[in-house]
């Protein structure tokens, strides 16, 4: 995997859950508008959330024992440069990665990581709350828990300019 991102010509990835339609456009005019020479991670960030002792994405202490997750951009749709990938995958390549259970807290964890532990210039952390966690808001740059159906819907509206939500399953 290390030779396949060290070889990469692109200067951004953006990871996205299948459930999630992206507009590419718009999330590349975003991009475009922030300093490219510096590290970007841009999403849906959590700032100063507090780990889930309890339920479905219950965290134990001896999982996470810090009070509070480090800043993380929520999973279903986010982008990274390419600087924040190759140092990843090299700290991976090394087994020099903490891992955890929660890809995005992850996520969030390895950009802090690389933040604290490189001499290039500090991260940009971007926050836009239209890379929607929780389904769709009209004018979007991500929906969530969309089916392919809504998916559908939402592509036929993007062909007519329009970017609003299509609120049936």
């Amino acid at each position: 995997m290390s030779v396949r991102v060290q070889n990469v010509t692109a200067e951004y990835i953006m990871k996205c859950d299948d459930d999630t339609f992206v507009r590419l456009d718009v999330v590349l005019q975003q991009v475009s508008t922030f300093n490219r020479t510096l590290p970007l991670y841009l999403g849906n960030l959590n700032l100063l959330h507090r780990p889930l002792r309890s339920g479905k994405w219950a965290v134990t202490f001896e999982e996470w024992p810090e009070l509070v997750y480090p800043p993380y951009a929520n999973g279903p749709g986010y982008v990274i440069s390419i600087n924040i990938a190759r140092d990843i995958v090299s700290r991976h390549a090394i087994q020099s990665l903490r891992l955890f259970k929660m890809e995005d807290v992850s996520m969030g964890m390895w950009v802090e990581d690389y933040n604290t532990t490189t001499i290039t210039a500090p991260v940009q952390y971007i926050h836009s709350w239209k890379f929607c966690q929780y389904g769709c808001v009209d004018n979007y740059f991500t929906a969530h828990y969309q089916s392919p159906r809504q998916m559908l819907c939402l592509w036929d509206k993007l062909s007519l300019g329009r970017a609003q939500c299509c609120n049936y399953r």
